[in-house]
């Protein structure tokens, strides 16, 4: 699965999302948007971490995955 990864001065990651369009092309979608001194990454999001559920952890397990800036 594709997710978007917002990261912020130093690569510190600040946020995530992923898209879950319903095939409803009315309704639109968004996602994650930078916003000034925040850098957005597309990455795949390895398998191992799809089940982690806290924040914290997730973004700590994440951050190897994220290219640097």
């Amino acid at each position: 699965m594709k997710i978007t990864v917002v990261t912020g001065p130093g690569g510190k990651i600040v946020g995530t999302g992923h898209d879950v369009r319903s095939g409803n092309l009315a309704m639109g979608h968004g996602g994650p948007v930078a916003g000034p001194g925040q850098s957005v990454h597309v990455i795949e999001l390895p398998s191992e971490l799809e089940s982690i559920k806290d924040a914290e952890e997730f973004h700590r397990k994440l951050e190897p995955y994220v290219p640097s800036r």
